[in-house]
């Protein structure tokens, strides 16, 4: 019978360990990249829903515009600024659209000039100057009119 020496008992529990080690190792690897590939990664582009709430935002400035003049009883003017992507009532504080959404504001030559762009004015009877606004991202877009004769604001998807 061959017996084994008590060095090489040793020796072996040693070797042991390190296999251990090095498979605890490589199972926190795995476990770490399954964890980087299944994480969920946050979206560069603007979704639909987004769009719209932008939308919803803007059209209820125009709103308020129409309503401060059929309150008051005088002109109210919605200033509107495609450069800055910004949306401000007269005697309000201003609203900003979100990086990645381009604005495109189209109105009539009756409209006033306020900082360098025509802004939408509502008269004391409702009415407007009118203008179209397009919101658009990701391929998608909604379109933003305001009628000169009525002052209503509709929303609808292009």
């Amino acid at each position: 019978m061959c017996r084994a020496s008590p060095r090489g008992n040793s020796i072996r529990k040693k070797a042991q360990r390190g296999v251990v080690l090095l498979d605890v190792v490589a199972a926190l690897a795995i476990v770490a990249l399954a964890a980087f590939v299944l994480m969920p990664r946050p979206r560069s582009s603007i979704g639909a829903a987004e769009l719209s709430a932008a939308a919803v935002r803007v059209s209820g400035e125009f709103r308020k515009g129409r309503a401060k003049a059929l309150t008051t009883g005088s002109v109210a003017d919605v200033t509107v600024d495609p450069g800055s992507k910004r949306i401000q009532v007269d005697g309000a504080d201003p609203i900003s659209i979100r990086d990645g959404v381009a604005m495109n504001w189209v109105t009539s030559d009756r409209c006033p000039i306020r900082g360098g762009t025509r802004a939408l004015r509502f008269l004391a009877d409702g009415r407007s100057c009118g203008g179209v606004m397009t919101l658009s991202a990701s391929g998608r877009e909604i379109e933003l009119r305001v009628d000169w004769l009525t002052g209503r604001v509709e929303m609808s998807p292009k």
